[in-house]
């Protein structure tokens, strides 16, 4: 057993945020993409300083550090991030005839960098009575197949629900990680991040699928001027014989 892996994925998923958790990427068709985490930390309250949360939702409020939000009665924290194909996933996109396909390949989840903004967050709020919250995390390498199916073993026998989902440009066609197939519905596809861990041994790939209307346009503007081409020659006058 790699205990040293436990370790960091544990850090990176329990001990800096919380049991319930959930990830939404939104992907563009440029490949950036934004991406929201939502934290419940009702079983870590009793690490935050007095009205530590309600510190932590004025800041989010009044500063621009951070693109966060804190919903106080819900003990909810949700921090949004924003990314770049070539990172944490890779993006492409397939001009064909009649689609458009987009494509979305995630290899690492960024655990590294949410937990760095909640450990910015809690200290810049005075929200903790400990130093040294998360920062220390480190992303989730969806290639790790021995690491992440024993830290996902630890994380559903402690009720862990983790869940990761991809809003992609157009409708989805496919969406899998490995053997784990994703839930699809229109645009959105969502995995249970916990699966994924312990069965598929690699990235989440999710395509979406949209008519290529630049290239419909082109091939009947063509079709429509080889028309009037053709009627035009067809109504021409003869010329008479002398």
């Amino acid at each position: 057993m790699r205990r040293e892996i436990f370790a960091i994925l544990l850090l990176s998923l329990v001990a800096s945020a919380a049991i319930d958790q959930s990830y939404i990427q939104t992907v563009s068709r440029n490949g950036a993409s934004s991406m929201a985490k939502t934290m419940e930390i009702a079983v870590f309250s009793n690490q935050l300083a007095t009205e530590g949360l309600a510190k932590m939702a004025d800041y989010c409020e009044k500063s621009s550090g951070i693109n966060c939000s804190v919903d106080v009665e819900a003990k909810k924290i949700v921090i949004t991030e924003s990314f770049a194909s070539g990172g944490y996933y890779a993006f492409s996109n397939e001009y064909g005839i009649p689609s458009i396909t987009y494509t979305v390949a995630i290899s690492r989840v960024p655990t590294d960098r949410f937990s760095n903004s909640l450990s910015r967050l809690l200290v810049a709020a005075n929200a903790t009575e400990y130093s040294g919250t998360g920062g220390s995390a480190k992303s989730i390498d969806l290639s790790d197949t021995e690491g992440n199916a024993e830290a996902a073993a630890i994380l559903k026998s402690l009720k862990a629900n983790i869940t990761y989902t991809v809003i992609m440009p157009s409708g989805v066609s496919e969406a899998k990680a490995g053997s784990v197939i994703g839930k699809i519905s229109g645009q959105t596809a969502s995995f249970d991040l916990l699966e994924v861990m312990s069965e598929s041994g690699g990235p989440i790939v999710v395509k979406s699928q949209e008519l290529n209307y630049g290239y419909l346009i082109a091939i009947a503007g063509i079709v429509v001027l080889g028309a009037l081409a053709l009627s035009f020659a067809g109504t021409r006058p003869s010329r008479r014989k002398k």
